[in-house]
């Protein structure tokens, strides 16, 4: 993923290698604190391939870095709202609100 990102960016030299490591794994930490499955994370699929991409471009793409940490948060929503992403009982039913008949 190191050197999507750094072909992404255009960066041919390996100077910011362990800060955007860094950021990597601070992405895959992340996504494992709101739930998403371990196993998906350490061999990523498209989705979260494209979550953690656009988790170090917001820190990487300074002046689109408001979009990227909008979209990332977004990605990141989506995840931990989809069965297939979430560690089992991690995810609950969201509360229905009762009719008081009014």
């Amino acid at each position: 993923m190191l050197e999507e990102i750094k072909k992404i960016q255009g960066i041919n030299h390996n100077e910011f290698d362990s800060t955007i490591t860094i950021w990597i794994e601070s992405a895959k930490l992340d996504l494992k604190s709101v739930g998403i499955v371990d196993t998906l994370i350490d061999n990523p699929n498209s989705l979260i391939k494209t979550a953690i991409i656009t988790y170090v471009l917001s820190f990487i793409d300074v002046p689109n870095a408001e979009l990227y940490a909008n979209s990332y948060a977004l990605q990141k929503d989506v995840l931990r709202h989809t069965k297939e992403y979430i560690v089992d009982d991690l995810l609950k039913d969201e509360p229905k609100e009762e009719n008081d008949g009014i």
